[in-house]
């Protein structure tokens, strides 16, 4: 389900309004009304403080935009999924063992293992999204702070949300994939970012599955 579908079925089920749940947000209804009615959408930050307002403190977003409660994750298709645990790497360990990611030598420095349903093809690993070069101004975003799950056993395709290390300055971006001709495009949500092209200079480290975004 979107987001606005699972917080109007919560919204009945607590016998809230539009106005009541305006006055907890601190605007006027009628932006509440765009947003639930899909005419607007707002940041991820926003739906997130909506579904806690809404006491939805755990919930992930698929990669189509969809929100999963915990309530789904306990339903009895969801129950047989199998659950991983994955390392959420650094962003200098990722850079330091870069040749050695699909091992388990860095794990060993991870602080912290996060669970996940999701199927990985090949090495996961967690990472803690910096900057907003994946904050839309409308849609589905990826904000700064969010944790983004990586399969590196995945072939890049068409718009798949991919991490890639540049070979020249030893830096990670975190963007879309797009074709451009016989060029492939490095392309940010936020169109206040550049686009670059990827050249050999680029090595394309994995590819994102899954996003979260911790309130606590």
């Amino acid at each position: 389900m979107k987001w606005n579908e699972v917080a109007k079925v919560r919204m009945k089920d607590l016998g809230m309004t539009q106005e009541k749940l305006s006055e907890h947000l601190g605007i006027t209804p009628g932006a509440v009304s765009h947003w639930l009615n899909a005419r607007r959408s707002p940041e991820l930050e926003v739906i997130a403080r909506i579904l806690h307002i809404l006491d939805i403190d755990e919930f992930k977003v698929d990669k189509n935009g969809s929100i999963f409660t915990s309530e789904d994750f306990n339903n009895s298709s969801c129950a047989t999924k199998k659950i991983n645990c994955y390392p959420l790497l650094s962003k200098e360990l990722i850079i330091n063992y870069v040749d050695d990611l699909g091992s388990n030598e860095a794990d060993n420095f991870a602080n912290e293992w996060i669970e996940s349903g999701a199927v990985i093809l090949g090495k996961g690993f967690w990472y803690k999204v910096e900057g907003d070069a994946m904050l839309s101004p409308t849609g589905f975003s990826v904000p700064s702070g969010s944790l983004v799950l990586f399969d590196m056993g995945r072939v890049p395709q068409e718009e798949d949300l991919i991490l890639v290390m540049s070979k020249n300055n030893s830096e990670l971006s975190f963007k879309k994939i797009q074709s451009d001709g016989h060029r492939r495009l490095l392309v940010p949500m936020n169109p206040r970012w550049p686009v670059d092209v990827i050249t050999d200079e680029h090595k394309i480290l994995a590819i994102a599955v899954e996003s979260k975004l911790k309130l606590k």
